[in-house]
């Protein structure tokens, strides 16, 4: 079925980043939070140095997911970045590469989602031109989650 303009929104996904002090348990604790609001994490990305940590994460409910955090006093940003399945083959990654290469496209980051919504395995990636990354990858065929895709996984 063809969808309206009035009906169309462009397939995108919210992300969590947090700045944490690096202490042993502190992820835990953020876990804790969630789970108690029975939020599913589908991908977690944790960059540490000797203070601090980044932790990056996609939910299946970010406003329930940053109340619950903000409640906490766990200070939470928003923003937008793909979701893109990865074809079931050898090359699956790198194919996504050579598209985004062909726009000069940066990846400033990626990491893998731990759930399959529909079966197949996601890379998570920010980069530095998101509406054009997202039309050349709907242009060469790979599918590209929205938020509910996230409803999916883990039912």
């Amino acid at each position: 079925m063809l969808k309206t303009e009035k009906d169309y929104t462009d397939p995108y996904v919210r992300q969590l980043s947090l700045f944490l002090d690096n202490r042993v348990g502190k992820l835990r604790e953020i876990l804790r939070h969630l789970t108690a609001e029975d939020i599913l994490v589908h991908a977690l990305s944790v960059v540490d140095s000797a203070d601090h940590a980044i932790v990056r994460m996609v939910v299946d409910r970010v406003g329930t997911a940053c109340n619950a955090l903000e409640e906490n006093g766990v200070p939470t940003s928003v923003s937008q970045i793909l979701a893109v399945e990865v074809p079931n083959e050898r090359a699956g990654i790198r194919m996504i590469c050579r598209s985004l290469i062909q726009a000069e496209i940066n990846i400033h980051y990626a990491y893998p989602m731990l759930t399959r919504p529909h079966g197949f395995g996601v890379l998570i990636i920010h980069v530095d031109e998101n509406e054009t990354a997202r039309n050349l990858l709907l242009e060469d065929g790979f599918n590209l989650l929205d938020e509910s895709d996230m409803g999916l996984a883990g039912v």
